[in-house]
């Protein structure tokens, strides 16, 4: 298992519901600041050629690149982790699977696939 660590830089995402968020870059990795729910700070990393058959959540959707699935993942609390499509579908979007599971409490759910990587986050902190 391939495993390195996933940065990205500030983007609008298409798949982040609330209104009342703002993303910012962190040195480390993806912060959230709410109005009124404080901070969250995620850290990814890449499980490559790998897939976790978790539980789905409502808010998975179609990206253009893999850090906007990363943005919307941190973007919705129930998230934990989530799957990206390595090719994009007919439309020029790749598949975005935001998860409530995680290898960690589900190890046994996580499966080979040549279509996905599968990414969990390393560090979470909320203030």
């Amino acid at each position: 298992m391939f495993n390195f660590l996933f940065s990205v830089v500030l983007l609008c995402v298409s798949c982040v519901t609330d209104q009342h968020q703002r993303l910012i870059q962190g040195d480390l990795g993806l912060k959230r600041s709410r109005l009124q729910h404080g901070v969250s700070y995620a850290n990814f990393v890449a499980h490559k050629f790998q897939h976790l058959q978790g539980s789905l959540l409502d808010f998975s959707c179609e990206v253009f690149q893999t850090k906007e699935c990363a943005f919307a993942c941190v973007a919705n609390d129930p998230c934990v982790s989530f799957n990206v499509a390595l090719s994009p579908n007919e439309n020029g979007k790749l598949r975005c699977e935001l998860l409530s599971e995680d290898i960690f409490g589900n190890p046994d759910k996580l499966t080979f696939s040549q279509q996905f990587y599968h990414y969990s986050m390393k560090v979470i902190l909320k203030l």
